[in-house]
This record gives C-alpha cells, structure tokens and sequence, in this order.
C-alpha cells in the first residue's frame, strides 16, 4: 500500500526529532521531479536550476515541522510554492534576467516531419520562455503553477494564501500579458 503524503509528513516530522529522514527521503523521492522541473521554468541554465532544486529541498526539509495537511490531502502545492518562492527569491537575490533557450537545450520532437517545422517550433518555444520570464514574479508563478504543473485553482489558492477569485483574476491577466507578448 502506497504511503500518503499525509502519513510520510507525520512520520517525517517523528524521524527528524530521532535523528533518521527515511520518510523525508520517500516524500523527496515522490517530489523531486516536480521540484526541477519547476526550477527549470525560472532557469534555462541547467547548473543555476540544479543549485535552486536544492534549495528548495532545504527549505522544504526545514519548513515540515510547520506543515499541516488533511488525512488524504497531499503536498504537491506546498511544495510547489516552496520551490517557486525558492525560485524567484534567487531571481531577486542575483538580479539576472533569466537567458534565453539556446539551440543545444531544445529537445526537437522526432514525430515532426521537417526540419523546417522544428526550426518554427524551436523558435516558438524561444518566444514562449522569454515572454514568461518577463512577467513580473507573480504572474510568473502562478502560471508556471497552474498551466505548466497542473494545480487546481483551489491548490493556487491555499497554497499562494489568496481568494479564489484573486487566483482567477492573477492567472487570467498572466495569460493576457503572455498573449500580447507573443502577438
């Protein structure tokens, strides 16, 4: 039977009093992927998004005596806005425009017939990465986590500590400056 996050949170918090992070290690294990993939949204160099995960992970580490979830709730939003504040707080703290994607970081899909549909589609993914990077933080975060993690409006919201509605209004005007950036 698969461990909850619920469960692996409670027996984190007893292991760390006793010295041992076994279930930290089974929460890390279920989350790391999610936690780089987040860190590689804010950094295209794969060096600055390795150093930021890793932070994040100390920060998630140091913040579980303070978490509180429900019986079948998860962590994926808590963890989420961790490792993007984590995120955006490097940002602020470098004052480095984030690069731009060069050729050798796109991956070109094999199922495109040409080369010059990959080209177009690169090109694409270069415009797309760069108008996100110039959203201003929290637009950035809250459309990095909802349309390139998935969480729910109700996870933005408890996660951010914002309404519903201030979630939707955040999203809907991120999309609007993405779209006129891209137009």
């Amino acid at each position: 039977m698969r461990d909850t996050d619920a469960n692996l949170l409670a027996a984190a918090k007893l292991e760390r009093v006793g010295g041992q992070d076994y279930a930290f290690e089974q929460l890390l294990l279920r989350y790391e992927k999610l936690i780089h993939h987040i860190a590689r949204r804010y950094f295209t160099n794969p060096e600055d998004a390795l150093d930021a995960s890793q932070d994040a992970v100390i920060r998630i580490y140091k913040g579980l005596p303070n978490v509180v979830i429900e019986e079948d709730g998860n962590l994926k939003a808590w963890i989420c806005t961790v490792t993007a504040n984590t995120c955006l707080d490097i940002v602020r703290k470098r004052r480095v425009a984030t690069e731009e994607l060069t050729d050798d970081k796109i991956s070109i899909s094999p199922s495109l017939p040409s080369a010059e549909e990959s080209a177009i589609t690169n090109e694409r993914v270069r415009e797309i990465v760069a108008a996100i990077a110039k959203l201003p933080d929290d637009h950035r975060m809250i459309l990095i986590l909802r349309d390139m993690q998935g969480l729910t409006y109700e996870e933005l919201a408890e996660s951010l500590g914002l309404t519903l509605g201030t979630v939707k209004s955040r999203l809907s005007r991120a999309r609007s400056a993405l779209k006129k950036m891209l137009d």
